[in-house]
Parts: C-alpha cells; structure tokens; sequence
C-alpha cells in the first residue's frame, strides 16, 4: 500500500494525469535523450496490476515530470505531424496541429533537437501559452482534457473507450463538446466551457448546447480522482468558460492564438481523443452525474481500482518501447488512438478543403500506421526509436519534425 501511504502528499501536488506522457526525456549538457519511463524488462507486458512494476512505473512518471529540459511525446507531436501532413494539412498546419497537441501536456511547445537544445528558429516555433489545459491543473479544468469519463445511467453499459464515439454527446460529453469546438473553426458559436457542461441542448445533452451551463446559475464540478482506491483526492470546478491561460477565458482563444487558431483548436482535440482512449481503462469506469432539483452540481467519479496510480503508470509505459502484440486487446492503446487520430484528421482535413484523396484509401492508412509508425514506437530505445518515426514520415514524403535529424536522401 506504498501508494496509499503517499497519498496525502498528492492533496498538495495531484497525482499525474498523463496520457501518451512523454517518451522522450532531453539529458542536460547535450547529452543524448534517455526514455522518459521505460518498462522494466522484469515487468511483464500482460499485467498492469502488479504493486511492484506499478510503484516503480509512479515513481519513473514523477521523474518525467521534473526534468528541467522536459521531453515530447513521439505519439502526440511526431505521430501526429506525420499523419496531418499525409491526409493532407500543409506542413505549416501539420506543424501547429502537431504542437498545440503536446501543448496540450506542457502549457506551452518549443522544438528541441536531438540533444535538448532549441532549435535556431524557436520563437517562431514555440506555440502561445495554454496552460489552462494541462494535465495537472485541476483547479482550472485543464485535468478533465486528458481524463474523459462519460454521463451514463446505472444500468448502462461501459463505453468503448478504445473507439469511442465522437457522435454521442449524450454520454461521451467532454469529447465530443471539444469536437464541435474545434470543428466550428476560429469564430465559431460553439462554447469551450469547462468540463464540457452546456446548457442541455434542444437534443437534451449537456454537451453541445449554445453555452456554458448556468441553469439557471453555474454549478459545482465536485469530482474524486483515485490514488490508490479507496484512497482518492478531491477536485473542485465551476461550469462556465474554460480558462486558457492566466486571464484568457475561451472566449478569447482565437485572438489569444492568433493566426494558428483553428490548427490550435485541432491539435488540443486531437489530443483529448487520443487521451480518452489513453486512459479508456479508468474513463470506461468512470461516470458523471448531472445536476437534480435537489442536487446542483455535476458529480465526476474516477475513484476506480482502473484508476489506481500504478496501473496508470505501467499502462503508459505499455505505449511506446514494446511489443504492442505481447499486450492485452484493451492495453493496445497506442494503435486504438492513431487509428482514430487518421481518421479524425481526414475529416478535418475534408472540412479544411485540404484532404489528399489517397488518404481516404485504406492502403494508405495501413501503410503509415501498420507499416510504419506502429512498428517505429516499438523500439525501446529513444534515439533510434526518434530516428525509426522519422523515417517514416520520410518515406510518405513528410520533412523531419523541426528538431530531428533531416530526411536522408
């Protein structure tokens, strides 16, 4: 019970809430990247409960987080420019998708080289601050865009988290109220409210109504994330707007961003998919509870055992540097998530008049996934596995992600 006995430590620092955390670690004094949290080769690749590998897996991410230089996310940054520039996004727009997807994490993305250094062009390259959303910001709602749970009834069934349905806002509420946000493009009417919550729609969701709920004023968010269950920490919100960054509510996400809006809109959707499903073992469990008469708030209960910090962290460590066949159907989460990201980039890449029509045939997308990046994330060591995703994206035409070593040839 080592991680309960620290959870009174997390009421001061949360827990991390990582999905596709980042892989790559940059070593300080230009040294070469290490892996952020590699599985141990003594932890097997079919049980993510384990107390050992899981306290060692919780610990490692604590580690990811405080390195001075940071790291990226081969998944969230390189996976997703490669496969935005192949359907079609110009490699200017594959970039700032790309980008605000790791921002996504961090608050804020500037490219680094092999070696932890900035690239010559940085400031040009480094995105605008949104630190409203990350992982580790409960207060401002910024947790709920990388754990997604959904509104379901008690007799319900568990939702398909390793596909879930972005055309269900009655149960996948944060998904799918993020898409519509993104898809209505910079000045759209669609609301980025926090946790998702609207008005309820003429439909009767509270996903995708007009605006942010305040029926008939806003309510309480009151939701419990688990430690180590029973073990579990508070979080409070209200509904309204989400904050984006310090004084910049989503009202002002267009102007705040700037040019770079609506690929900034695709990028932090793309990341909350890739997300849901990440972490679908613990947001499948999960639920949300909508206000009542005699009950004004929304309830959000991730105090689940597939919740639990050790089977979190060994799950992340399943996502890159592995055998992905060794693992369990619903461990497969790295091939679920750039599955839906192709395919949720075809349809952006459709409503941007940019969608190259061999990106709508299968062949392509097995090609780059099956073919390509899922094999590159297996290796288990990070500067060959950085070298093996750029090859891919090399062979389908896509120039190196600003940072990596240039396409050969």
């Amino acid at each position: 019970m080592a991680l309960a006995l620290a959870a009174a430590a997390f009421v001061v620092a949360p827990p991390q809430a990582h999905g596709f955390a980042e892989d790559i670690c940059y070593s300080e004094g230009g040294a070469p990247p290490h892996n952020c949290a590699p599985l141990p080769q003594s932890c097997p690749l079919d049980d993510p409960n384990g107390p050992i590998c899981g306290l060692e897996a919780f610990a490692r991410y604590g580690y990811t987080l405080r390195q001075p230089l940071g790291g990226r996310s081969l998944v969230h940054a390189d996976s997703t420019y490669i496969i935005a520039r192949t359907v079609g996004f110009s490699e200017r727009d594959a970039f700032w998708i790309a980008a605000y997807d790791e921002a996504t994490d961090l608050g804020t993305f500037a490219p680094r080289d092999v070696n932890g250094q900035l690239v010559p062009d940085a400031a040009a390259l480094t995105t605008k601050d949104i630190g409203g959303l990350v992982r580790t910001h409960f207060a401002t709602g910024g947790f709920l865009f990388h754990f997604l749970p959904t509104m379901r009834g008690p007799l319900d069934p568990e939702p398909d988290g390793m596909r879930p349905d972005v055309d269900d806002p009655a149960h996948e509420v944060m998904l799918t109220h993020v898409r519509g946000w993104a898809m209505a493009g910079p000045g759209g009417s669609a609301p980025l409210c926090t946790g998702g919550f609207t008005d309820r729609s003429a439909d009767g969701d509270y996903a995708t109504g007009a605006a942010c709920y305040a029926d008939p004023e806003p309510a309480q968010i009151n939701g419990v994330y688990s430690v180590e269950t029973p073990v579990a920490i508070p979080f409070t919100n209200v509904t309204g707007e989400q904050v984006i960054s310090d004084g910049v509510p989503s009202s002002q996400f267009d102007s705040w961003i700037g040019g770079d809006s609506w690929n900034a809109r695709i990028g932090i959707y793309i990341h909350a998919l890739g997300d849901r499903i990440s972490h679908h073992a613990c947001t499948d469990a999960g639920t949300i509870s909508s206000p009542s008469p005699d009950r004004q708030e929304f309830r959000i209960d991730l105090n689940k055992p597939t919740c639990d910090q050790g089977p979190h962290a060994v799950r992340h460590e399943y996502e890159t540097g592995v055998d992905f066949a060794g693992l369990e159907s619903e461990d497969q989460t790295t091939e679920a998530a750039l599955s839906m990201v192709y395919d949720e980039l075809v349809e952006f890449a459709r409503i941007r008049g940019t969608l190259d029509a061999q990106a709508t045939m299968p062949t392509t997308k097995s090609a780059l996934l099956q073919g390509g990046l899922l094999p590159a994330l297996e290796v288990r060591y990070p500067v060959e596995r950085m070298d093996a995703v750029t090859e891919v994206g090399c062979r389908f035409g896509v120039p190196a992600f600003p940072g990596s070593p240039a396409c050969r040839g």
